[in-house]
């Protein structure tokens, strides 16, 4: 069933701080709640410079608990993510001062047999390089999508895909350049939390 779950967009915006993030709420069209999840995971990933790195990311999201089919969606993720120190160090030796960019991954949702990716693509606001320690940022944003009518009620499990790449710009002589994320060790639960569908 390539759309059981059709993806309607997703909408960017630049995120304050952490704390605006986990007070937003997640908005359903029908009747239901939803559960808040913080997931830690760990990446592996090749920096200019200073080659592969391991990389700690918190994901947070409100899964909705129920969900109506032909009712649309919206899911709000937040991505703490800390770069370590030699990503840090890397940026601090080429004088970058600041980043921004994207992160790119995906939420694949299962419901019995059947299994859709939903793409997501969260923005990195303007970021200070601090003048020592580890890198850390955060990506935030929404997902919105529908459950078409007609979907069969089950329970569908969300959770967080294996890949992900992040786009980082720099105001220095780096320029951009992408970084190719992937869990490290590839056998951590990346669940993010259940959805009865009616």
């Amino acid at each position: 069933m390539t759309e059981t779950l059709v993806r309607k967009g997703v909408r960017r915006f630049c995120a304050a701080g952490i704390a605006a993030v986990v007070a937003g709420t997640v908005m359903l069209t029908a009747a239901g709640t939803a559960a808040a999840v913080e997931k830690n995971l760990t990446y592996k990933g090749g920096f200019p410079i200073i080659g592969d790195q391991q990389v700690a990311v918190v994901v947070k999201a409100e899964i909705p608990a129920t969900a109506k089919a032909g009712t649309p969606i919206s899911v709000p993720f937040t991505l703490d993510v800390d770069s370590g120190q030699a990503a840090g160090d890397g940026l601090r030796l080429v004088g970058a001062k600041k980043l921004s960019g994207t992160i790119s991954s995906k939420v694949n949702v299962a419901l019995g047999e059947q299994k859709v990716a939903i793409p997501i693509e969260l923005p990195i606001p303007d970021t200070e390089v601090p003048a020592e320690g580890s890198l850390k940022f955060t990506a935030a944003g929404k997902v919105d999508f529908t459950i078409p009518a007609g979907t069969p009620a089950g329970e569908a499990t969300s959770s967080v895909d294996a890949a992900a790449t992040s786009h980082i710009k720099t105001d220095s002589s780096l320029g951009e350049f992408d970084v190719q994320l992937t869990l490290d060790p590839p056998d951590q639960d990346a669940t993010l939390g259940k959805t009865t569908v009616s």
